[in-house]
Parts: C-alpha cells; sequence; structure tokens
C-alpha cells in the first residue's frame, strides 16, 4: 500500500506540470525542431553547498527563508562575483556521496506561461512576475511570442531506491538545475542560469547542458559572442564550452 501511494504521489506531481505546460497562454514549440534531453541512472548530489551549515539555514528556522540576509551568504559562482571561480567546496560537495541520489536528468521546453511562472517562482529568476514591474520578464516573453526564443529547464528528480520505498509515501524528489534560453534559429546557447542566487551552472549540470548540446547540434556561442565574458579572461587556448570564458547571461 505504502509504495502505491508513493507512485500516486509521484504521478499526481508528475500530472501537474502537464497542466500547467497545457494551461492558459501557450507557447509554439520552438520552430526548429529542438528536442528536450533525458538521461536516466545518473547518481547526482541534490541539494547547494551554500546551504550546509550557513546562516540561510539558520534564518529558515525562524521563517526568514528568503530573507535579504541571503544574499549575505557565501554561495559559490553566485551574484557576488562576475566571473567563474573555481571552488573547493563546491567540488567537495559534487563528490559527497551523502548527497547523492540516483535520478533521472530532463531537459524540457516552456511550453506555456503558467509553466514559465512556475519556473521563475521555484528558481527565484526573472521569469516570475517582479512587484517593480516586471520588466525582464516581458521582454522574454516577447521572444517567446515572436519564436526567436524558446526557454528550457533542466531538472534532475530522484529515481525509486530501496529506502524510499521503504519510507512509502515521500514525494521523489526534484532539483531545478538551470533555466536556458535558446535561440532559435541560430540553435546557440544564449543563457544557461542556475537558482538564485546561483549564477553560473554547477559542473554536472554544465556537463548535462554539453550533452544536451551535442546531441541538437547547439552551440554555446555566436555571432554576438554571447559566452565570452567582458572581463578579459579570454585566451585563444580555452575552448568553447571552457567555462572560464563563458559569461551565459
Amino acid at each position: 500500500p505504502k509504495t502505491v501511494v508513493a507512485a500516486a504521489r509521484r504521478a499526481a506531481g508528475s500530472l501537474e506540470l502537464q497542466r500547467l505546460q497545457t494551461t492558459g497562454l501557450r507557447f509554439s514549440p520552438n520552430p526548429t525542431g529542438v528536442k528536450g534531453f533525458i538521461k536516466k541512472g545518473v547518481m547526482a548530489p541534490f541539494g547547494e553547498p551554500s546551504r550546509e551549515g550557513s546562516l540561510a539555514s539558520v534564518m529558515k528556522l525562524f521563517g526568514r527563508e528568503n530573507s535579504p540576509l541571503d544574499d549575505e551568504v557565501y554561495v559559490p559562482n553566485s551574484w557576488q562575483g562576475d566571473e567563474y571561480e573555481p571552488c573547493a567546496k563546491e567540488k567537495a560537495f559534487l563528490k559527497d556521496t551523502t548527497k547523492m541520489k540516483r535520478a533521472t536528468v530532463r531537459i524540457d521546453e516552456i511550453l506555456s506561461f503558467e509553466y514559465m511562472q512556475y519556473v521563475g517562482k521555484t528558481m527565484a529568476n526573472c521569469l516570475r512576475v517582479e512587484k517593480r514591474g516586471g520588466q525582464s520578464l516581458m521582454k522574454y516573453l516577447s521572444r517567446v511570442k515572436a519564436r526567436d526564443s524558446s526557454f528550457w529547464v533542466m531538472t534532475i528528480t530522484a529515481e525509486d531506491d530501496e529506502d524510499e520505498k521503504a519510507e512509502g509515501d515521500k514525494e521523489a524528489p526534484v532539483q531545478h538545475m538551470l533555466l536556458v534560453e535558446l535561440y532559435n534559429q541560430m540553435r546557440v546557447l544564449h543563457q544557461a542560469e542556475g537558482p538564485h542566487p546561483r549564477r553560473w551552472p554547477r559542473a554536472d549540470a554544465w556537463r548535462w547542458l554539453q550533452e544536451w548540446a551535442e546531441q541538437e547540434g547547439l552551440v554555446p556561442d555566436g555571432p554576438e559572442g554571447v559566452t565570452v565574458g567582458p572581463y578579459g579572461n579570454y585566451t585563444g587556448e580555452l575552448g568553447p564550452w571552457a567555462i572560464e570564458r563563458c559569461f551565459l547571461w
């Protein structure tokens, strides 16, 4: 019975996402035929290293999870810097077996305004309606409606294991890893943004993004040079997927 309840809850979660994708203002699929990405059986750590034993965790205890003080907590490769920085804490987190779960990686196209809002709220980024007027959202919405751009979301979802089956009624953990903007006609990956306050992709998300790009014939830069950062770090020795030269913004 517990496994039946667990399966029902997981199915309900999937149906809710389907509902979000198919209600309200609908977006046409990208006109170039780019497909999504699914990779099963991946071992991936859930969570973020910045949230382990940090001030943000303490504030959460007092019901202040979205406190402005969160911005004072050091987060690797976040809004506090404009260049990618190698981080020993992050590398250790990505290898921490206690955080690992067998998971399915997905990259799905956002096909409705409802789902765009859901992703924006979940990742706390500029796809959500903003109190200051939502100018960023309207800019992106206009690009989607003109079919110049399509937006995609990368998630990892924990797969069933024996411990979860024993616990029975828990929903599968889902973590939103990246919001991606694709310039449709150029097949250029223009933006790849992690959930706030993260800015650059995690190393594992960066690999999965490259796998999707290889599968669909996408490139991380184009005539605009959108991945070349403005801070002088690019040298000819770095390849197009070297994250040190990227500024996917």
